[in-house]
């Protein structure tokens, strides 16, 4: 484009402020087709958050009745403001007043970042994250320390869910399995499973975690069926993140290393193959 070119087509933006948020110009697609899919675009994006929202809010209200409440406030709040974001758009586009549209947009975007800076003002705890696991321990702290806060009732119930989740199904074996994993996995609210392992039980979970990983490792050496891996790699299905946190735990419950385990495990079932 030539000098006058330019110009013309600077003023044309300045004269009508409709062009300036508009992209026309493709090599590739038809006339306008960035405008639209732009759209179409944040429209799908804004119907996968709000679909989201609402299943993980179902799904945590299952087990913590008061979690990230104040956070699903806000996003709830904040895609009430981004859905105005396109509306005008989709109003405004095929009428005689486009400007006002444009004006729409504008105010509505003005007004999201206000609201928006004002309440991670307020609220800073929004803006830096929500911690499921610190969430437990609160909740277990504020909680009486005792065990008779567990009915007998409830201990059955949760010993019976511990068992199919944990026994039958082993979804310990998932690397990184943490209380809010199993809080979600037998819709018991975690203050409660740590309050039932804490007492109940008298251990910590991640000792409760490790010592069922360590049978089932144990499980794994015993059957001669995985004698091809190596120590990594029997750590790795047990669920342990790495071997060093294996053989700590491994020696912490079998008071054994895995190397000598494995090596007597060894000589059983050759022992026991030669009488059979």
């Amino acid at each position: 484009m030539n000098h006058q070119e330019k110009l013309k087509l600077i003023e044309s933006e300045i004269s009508d402020p409709v062009l300036f948020t508009q992209y026309r110009q493709s090599r590739f697609f038809s006339f306008d087709f960035y405008t639209s899919f732009r759209t179409i675009l944040l429209i799908i994006y804004w119907i996968a958050s709000i679909t989201l929202v609402f299943k993980y809010q179902h799904k945590i209200k299952k087990t913590f009745h008061d979690f990230g409440k104040s956070w699903f406030i806000w996003i709830k709040i904040f895609l009430g403001f981004e859905l105005l974001l396109f509306l005008p758009f989709l109003i405004f586009s095929r009428s005689a007043e486009p400007l006002l549209g444009f004006e729409l947009l504008h105010f509505f975007t003005a007004v999201l970042a206000f609201g928006a800076g004002l309440s991670l003002l307020f609220f800073p705890r929004i803006l830096y994250g929500l911690n499921v696991e610190k969430y437990i321990e609160q909740k277990t702290k504020e909680k009486t320390d005792t065990k008779d806060f567990l009915t007998q009732e409830k201990i059955l119930e949760i010993e019976t869910k511990l068992k199919a989740v944990l026994d039958q199904e082993k979804k310990f074996l998932k690397r990184g399995y943490s209380i809010h994993n199993l809080a979600l996995d037998t819709g018991i609210p975690g203050y409660l499973l740590t309050l039932f392992i804490n007492h109940h039980l008298d251990c910590s979970f991640s000792d409760f975690i490790n010592q069922k990983r360590v049978e089932e490792a144990c499980l794994f050496i015993d059957s001669g069926k995985y004698d091809h891996l190596s120590i990594h790699g029997l750590a790795e299905m047990a669920g342990f993140n790495n071997r060093n946190s294996f053989t700590q735990a491994f020696q912490k419950f079998k008071n054994i290393s895995p190397s000598l385990y494995i090596r007597s495990a060894k000589v059983k079932n050759l022992s026991k193959s030669r009488q059979d």
